[in-house]
């Protein structure tokens, strides 16, 4: 048997009562919405005459398997959690600490905004840097560069990043890179003015590393209080027979898994149950509504969500593509931030290890600090009322304004990129069936010869046909279809006012030509083929342009993998309806051109979209560089 230690005592008791109480805690929640709102697939009538306890023993089973249950979420963070593990082994066993530790103190006040940023680009969440942290902390690194750190790193990592880009943009990755760098700045600066009256003496519980099981038990701990060379750890036992040091490094590496992984493991199935038994309506409604409050709110309710920093932005696509309107960016930022800086395993191995002012100046910092930059970046940086994260927006500062109609969605296909004033303008729609790609414009001035020049307009209409290019499977053919629905027979826009844009498109690699009612009075197969888009430029303005059969060969062209743009105007009357001839086709699609509206002059789209682009490429490639690094480590 082990001899037991006199520098490290032992009591578990208190830690397997916390983590028992947790899940009882989640356990309750569960019972609680399946005996109210029933099962999560048959509802209340899945609950008619049949034994309750069975039905909940199949909702823990689902639980366990379901496509987002716990061995789905142990399935999205192991792999980083593994390499935290391995990261902090290979730490103590060549004892980097100890060097990582003086060149932080060397630096002092600056070795918190170097933490920050090896928090960002670390690939670990916050399950995988806490056994770096804890392990740093014990050796007697000050506790404000490790707040930093332990802050700034479960919000952003290579792959991480890499998955914001997909999910919502360059500027999203680009500005959650900088709130994580600013959090963990905030976290660092905040316990560094404190060092002194609360956190001078050792952190741990009651002065010591027992209750969460990670005693070092090092011979080069800082502290003689607590240095010792005893044999009580595993891995000291393993170093006593076999010095050799790869042997040593897998003694430390199994041994925290246990001591860490439990707390990972019960912070998952607490996580899980909550997320899944939680009303998911409160939360989205509050992302889909411009409310003072949203941002708070979201911190707030995020806190008790297992968010890793990998799903986080997924899961956010997913509920901005589901909103009738753009998203609200101070509540999506709170959510990015809020969710993955407070996960459940983090809280927990704070709480038992760490005294609890540790863990309340953690989650002070991190829930003020996420409401303080969703405030910010809402009010400084983020236009609201659009998707600057749109294929159709990149790199687009601003697009012009002016009378227009209303876009109204039905479909869960179609989403909408801009609403100025809570009034839908532009819309993109692509399904996951395999169907090419439509954009819906309700302001037809912007095609124009004179609305080319205003803003970025011209970027705008680029973006749409290479959007629309990469949107639809019929072949490389760049040759586009200009089609002004314009007659002649009364007033509208006549095709003299679209001149300039077969030039533009040039300009960008298309062939475009334009054509109207007047020279193609019947739009057929044979005027389609060989093009790869069609734009539909409502620019007739009186009665309803096509008949049943134009909209049959529209609607075919578009089945056959083209692509289509809608191009629509104000509705102001029977005589002045640019409306009509765009809502035979969109009405297919869910969409509804509708009424008037007067949008500003300029419509800001991003603030930081020219520069976060190109800074957001090269820190894409950077990042990749790491991600495929990390894979060959782990291919061998």
């Amino acid at each position: 048997m082990a001899e037991k230690c006199a520098t490290h005592k032992r009591q578990h008791r208190t830690v397997n009562l916390t983590l028992l109480s947790l899940i009882l805690m989640g356990l309750v929640l569960m019972t609680w919405h399946v005996w109210t709102y029933g099962t999560h697939e048959g509802g209340l009538t899945a609950l008619e005459g049949r034994f309750f306890p069975l039905v909940l023993l199949e909702e823990v089973w689902h639980l366990i398997i379901g496509g987002h249950g716990i061995l789905g979420e142990i399935g999205d963070i192991w792999i980083y959690f593994l390499i935290g593990i391995l990261l902090a082994a290979w730490i103590r066993t060549y004892k980097f600490h100890i060097r990582l530790r003086k060149t932080l103190i060397k630096y002092g006040f600056g070795g918190i905004f170097l933490a920050a940023l090896i928090g960002v680009f670390s690939p670990l969440c916050a399950c995988g840097i806490l056994t770096t942290a804890v392990t740093l902390v014990a050796v007697g690194l000050p506790l404000a560069p490790v707040m930093a750190l332990l802050i700034a790193s479960p919000l952003m990592s290579p792959t991480a990043y890499l998955l914001t880009i997909n999910d919502l943009g360059a500027e999203w990755a680009f500005i959650r890179t900088l709130a994580a760098f600013l959090m963990g700045v905030l976290g660092g600066v905040v316990t560094h003015l404190l060092r002194k009256k609360y956190f001078s003496e050792n952190l741990f519980t009651d002065g010591t590393m027992v209750d969460g099981e990670l005693d070092v038990h090092d011979p080069d701990y800082p502290d003689e209080r607590l240095r010792c060379t005893c044999r009580e750890k595993f891995s000291n036992r393993i170093a006593a027979k076999h010095p050799n040091k790869f042997i040593i490094y897998w003694a430390k590496a199994l041994e925290m898994t246990w001591s860490i992984g439990k707390y990972v493991l019960v912070g998952i199935a607490v996580g899980t149950i909550i997320q899944e038994y939680m009303p998911q309506q409160w939360l989205i409604g509050l992302f889909g509504h411009q409310s003072a409050f949203s941002p708070i709110w979201v911190t707030i309710g995020s806190i008790p969500i297992f968010l890793h920093q990998i799903s986080a932005s997924s899961i956010l696509y997913h509920i901005k593509e589901t909103l009738p309107g753009t998203l609200n960016k101070g509540a999506a930022l709170a959510f990015l931030i809020g969710g993955p800086v407070t996960a459940i395993p983090a809280m927990l191995v704070l709480w038992s290890m760490f005294k609890k002012r540790v863990f309340v100046l953690y989650m002070v910092i991190s829930i003020c600090g996420t409401i303080f930059f969703a405030y910010t970046f809402n009010w400084f940086i983020f236009p609201n009322y659009t998707d600057s994260g749109s294929p159709v927006f990149h790199g687009v500062a601003a697009i012009s304004g002016g009378e227009a109609s209303i876009i109204q969605k039905s479909h869960e296909y179609v989403h909408i990129a801009a609403d100025p004033g809570d009034k839908p303008l532009i819309a993109v729609y692509k399904d996951v069936e395999g169907g090419s790609g439509l954009v819906f414009d309700a302001d037809l001035s912007r095609f124009t010869n004179a609305g080319l020049d205003l803003q970025d307009n011209k970027l705008y209409i680029r973006n749409i046909a290479r959007w629309l290019e990469e949107a639809s499977f019929s072949g490389t053919n760049r040759k586009i279809l200009l089609y002004n629905t314009y007659s002649g027979s009364g007033s509208g826009y006549n095709s003299d006012q679209l001149s300039a844009l077969p030039g533009l498109l040039k300009e960008y690699g298309f062939e475009a030509t334009l054509t109207d009612r007047r020279a193609d009075p019947e739009i057929t197969p044979e005027l389609l083929g060989g093009y790869k888009q069609l734009w539909i430029i409502s620019g007739e303005c009186q009665s309803a342009t096509f008949r049943p059969e134009e909209v049959e060969t529209m609607l075919d062209f578009r089945e056959d993998g083209s692509a289509l743009l809608l191009v629509a105007g104000p509705q102001n009357g029977p005589q002045q309806d640019f409306t009509r001839d765009a809502n035979q086709i969109a009405k297919n699609f869910g969409v509804t051109f509708a009424g008037v509206t007067k949008t500003p002059a300029v419509i800001p789209i991003s603030v930081v979209g020219r520069f976060a682009k190109p800074v957001a490429d090269k820190l894409a490639g950077w990042f990749k560089t790491m991600r495929q690094l990390e894979a060959k480590d782990e291919a061998t």
